[in-house]
């Protein structure tokens, strides 16, 4: 299979005009550059998109991953969303924070075109505000119960919250989230601190949790790299020795990188995440068959774009129509579809977010284990 496809890809890179026949087009406004771009699908979905095309494509339709960097910027980002909608996109991913997906959303309502994001966990997409999205995953509210209930299982009570409103819903509430299923299980929020995106240095909130008196089980976090790996570092220098716990932000390369001179930097960490990323899981997997075929997809963020395509290219086989429309409403109304990073997901249920189990995942030896991996039922309701 692979020397197919590699032999494939090597005579489409000598012809161009392998897309002048009628394409799929994916418009992908993500941040390629700035402190977002780590966690951008791009690099999954142009290869998926690569994997597809070298076995036939669509019915025969070549898939064409149209991507430009939005950096952190929304109005960029509209920009980008409404040149791909000109050039014919029947899906569009963006920055992955509400503030930006809720109007391109709607810039994209008029043409018939849906977002799909592949990891997109904040609840604001959730309202009803607009109709025209999906996201791959489950929102923050089941990620933090899955940690939640991992760190009750290691005998974790007292907990510090650290929160920002930089990061939307994400940083600000999922932390409180997780909180509210420590306490109803009988645990305790000692305190919850604040913070900002780009911090290096945490000796005041670590001296905050010094001056609590208490012995603090598990710090929670919803942060990105590399703060997070700072903070763990901080942390054990002055002393603490507690949990650190954290959502889909702590799944960067990065982080398993603190832990090459001292594995035991990573002995007391965990977050819940996307999708499995161990050694063994489909998404390793990929990137290493990427990695053959000459792309370099550096984590489980960028592979989360192989989920778009393969539910677009899904939803185009089953429909037998490339209306953006009629592609979406298949997505919508399917009991099952094949991805890349679980067997399947279903929005029949819940109309935006995929129905999926919610991994944790863990360290041993400095590297990566599944611990975790299910469907919370005691998720809070009040998101």
């Amino acid at each position: 299979m692979k020397k197919s496809i590699l032999a494939a890809l090597a005579c489409t890179a000598l012809t161009p005009a392998a897309f002048a026949q009628e394409t799929i087009k994916i418009g992908l406004g993500v941040p390629m550059t700035g402190d977002y771009a780590p966690y951008a699908e791009w690099q999954g979905a142009r290869c998926m998109a690569e994997m597809i095309n070298a076995d036939g494509g669509v019915d025969g339709k070549m898939i064409e991953v149209l991507v430009q960097d939005a950096g952190a910027d929304t109005q960029t980002a509209i920009s980008l969303a409404q040149k791909f909608l000109d050039e014919g996109a029947v899906m569009l991913g963006t920055i992955p924070f509400s503030d930006t997906m809720i109007p391109v959303a709607q810039v994209a309502q008029s043409y018939g075109v849906s977002i799909f994001q592949p990891q997109s966990t904040q609840v604001e997409m959730h309202a009803g505000i607009v109709d025209n999205f999906f996201t791959g995953v489950s929102p923050d509210p089941f990620t933090a119960t899955a940690a939640a209930n991992y760190a009750l299982e290691n005998g974790v009570q007292n907990v510090v919250l650290m929160t920002s409103d930089e990061g939307g819903s994400w940083s600000a509430k999922t932390p409180l989230w997780f909180g509210e299923a420590i306490e109803a299980a009988g645990g305790t929020v000692l305190e919850t601190l604040n913070f900002s995106f780009g911090t290096s240095d945490w000796s005041p909130q670590i001296a905050e949790m010094r001056a609590l008196g208490e012995e603090i089980d598990a710090v929670y976090i919803s942060s990105i790299m590399p703060d997070v790996g700072v903070l763990v570092r901080q942390l054990r220098s002055a002393g603490i020795d507690a949990w650190v716990v954290g959502s889909d932000g702590f799944d960067d390369p990065s982080l398993d990188a603190i832990g090459t001179d001292d594995p035991s930097l990573l002995d007391k960490v965990f977050f819940a995440t996307l999708a499995p990323s161990h050694a063994d899981s489909a998404v390793v997997s990929f990137i290493n068959d990427c990695k053959e075929l000459g792309v370099d997809v550096p984590g489980l963020f960028p592979a989360t774009g192989a989920d778009t395509v393969k539910a677009v290219a899904w939803a185009i086989e089953q429909s037998g129509s490339t209306d953006p429309a009629t592609i979406a409403q298949t997505i919508r109304e399917a009991d099952s579809i094949p991805v890349l990073t679980v067997d399947s997901i279903s929005f029949k249920e819940t109309k935006t977010y995929a129905q999926r189990t919610i991994p944790v995942i863990g360290y041993k030896d400095g590297e990566r284990v599944l611990v975790s991996n299910e469907i919370p039922e005691n998720v809070p309701t009040d998101w």
